[in-house]
């Protein structure tokens, strides 16, 4: 009764944080930064209630969330769309668990969609700062690692993130949503995978506190005259997203990165 009683209590007060805004109506991209930063909880605290026994309340905290996120996506009609069926078939099933998972697959397609425009909670990066501070073995006046600096190894330092630049180019490069080729006009060789696959590696070691620098040129230098869209961007991210959860990222470690990535769209989208 009381994990009924609080699921209840957390779902009024995301409804409440979605509709309300303090000048008038939202942006799309504060819309959506409330949406996945909504989802993002419901799925950790949905993930808890499922690992405690608790399959039912699971169920119907997912099945809340989205009923309560579906009327913001309005402006992403092929997800709300999405959010119906997952509800009207986790509806159809016997086992909630089986709901569950389904309501899960919704509530991750929403995440990856609004990604870009989430920042990860605070609670959530001073979590991960406690987890990856270092105490100084010579002072205490040493500067510990941050959470941004620990992001590469979180990922899995270059073990796991060396493989995963190479799926991801491979994906990208059948992906004609990606267009990584701009209708052709740049090669993709052995050499020129090669290379793409380096600067791609170094980028994410640099901008997650990893040990390769990188190399290349800024990103809208690089970028220049391929004139992206944001659908290509947005391709692009899911692509990323698929990759990582093919070699078992956590959830928090996908957005972060995602995020970082989604940082970049000003230098790229358009250029």
């Amino acid at each position: 009764m009381r994990a009924r009683a609080a699921v209840a209590g957390w779902l009024f007060a995301a409804s409440a944080a979605l509709a309300v805004a303090q000048d008038g109506p939202l942006d799309r991209s504060e819309q959506d930064r409330r949406t996945a930063r909504i989802v993002h909880e419901s799925a950790t605290l949905g993930s808890e209630l499922y690992n405690k026994g608790n399959v039912e309340g699971c169920y119907r905290l997912f099945q809340g969330t989205l009923l309560a996120v579906q009327p913001m996506l309005d402006h992403r009609p092929k997800l709300a769309l999405s959010v119906k069926q997952a509800l009207d078939k986790a509806a159809a099933m016997r086992d909630p668990a089986n709901g569950a998972f389904e309501l899960r697959k919704a509530l991750d397609a929403i995440q990856l969609e609004t990604s870009a425009s989430f920042p990860i909670p605070k609670k959530d990066k001073e979590a991960e700062k406690e987890k990856t501070t270092v105490v100084p073995k010579e002072t205490d006046k040493e500067k510990v690692k941050t959470t941004e600096a620990a992001l590469w190894d979180r990922l899995g330092g270059e073990k796991v993130v060396r493989p995963m630049v190479k799926d991801f180019v491979i994906a990208a490069a059948a992906d004609p949503k990606v267009n990584i080729t701009r209708n052709g006009k740049y090669k993709l060789d052995e050499k020129g995978v090669a290379k793409l696959e380096q600067s791609l590696l170094e980028y994410i070691s640099a901008t997650t506190g990893g040990p390769l620098k990188y190399s290349g040129k800024d990103m809208t230098t690089v970028h220049a005259g391929m004139k992206i869209t944001d659908d290509e961007f947005n391709a692009m991210l899911r692509n990323i997203h698929d990759v990582m959860k093919k070699h078992n990222v956590a959830n928090l470690e996908r957005l972060d990165l995602l995020e970082l990535v989604g940082d970049t769209r000003k230098q790229i989208v358009g250029k």
